[in-house]
């Protein structure tokens, strides 16, 4: 057996090892305690603090928009928007990005994804490859962080023009909002295969 082929088999045989360690960890916080606390804080960001950042990003940018709402933007757009923002506003984006925005995907993704996995675990077999897809949904976090981490930069690095750090952000919006969509219907799928179930039985 070659050093490569080892090499590849440490790696697969790891990788292995942390999704099962990760469908475990899943599989314990998968409790309605932790579920329900989720979705309080999850309704507190919902309605109290992203609507009060996101009306003070509109009267700082004269409701040019905001970077994270739109599913893609291109370069010129992107600059468009940064530069309709005062000095005072893109400090306020920039630290709403770094606290707010840095928290909420941790909430909504784990929301999400324990919320799944308890759904998942009343009608798929434990041993299933179907138990692993909810893990998918955490994709959504890491797009949404790195989006963040480009929108910071562009913001911080203003009036100098990144193109391809805007085109990066705008692909990864893209993809969070595409995973978003699958997280949600990862989520109905398991209800509508609990709904069935039940009524089979």
């Amino acid at each position: 057996m070659t050093a490569d082929v080892i090499h590849y088999n440490l790696n697969e045989e790891w990788g292995a090892d942390m999704l099962a360690q990760l469908r475990r960890t899943q599989e314990k916080l998968s409790m309605w305690q932790v579920i329900t606390g989720l979705f309080i804080v999850l309704l507190i960001i919902e309605f109290v603090v992203l609507p009060y950042g996101s009306s003070k990003l509109n009267d700082y940018s004269g409701s040019a928009g905001i970077l994270d709402l739109r599913l893609s933007y291109t370069v010129e757009k992107a600059y468009s928007i940064i530069g309709a923002y005062s000095d005072a506003g893109r400090d306020f984006y920039v630290r709403f990005t770094l606290i707010a925005d840095f928290i909420y995907p941790i909430v909504y993704s784990s929301f999400f994804g324990l919320l799944t996995t308890a759904i998942y675990r009343r009608v798929f077999a434990p041993q299933s490859w179907v138990q692993g897809l909810p893990l998918l949904i955490y994709l959504t976090l890491i797009f949404d962080y790195l989006e963040n981490a480009c929108i910071v930069t562009m913001l911080t690095k203003y009036p100098d023009q990144i193109a391809f750090i805007a085109k990066a952000g705008s692909l990864f919006t893209t993809l969070k909002w595409t995973m978003a969509a699958v997280s949600v219907l990862l989520m109905l799928f398991g209800l509508i295969m609990l709904v069935i179930k039940r009524l089979r039985k």
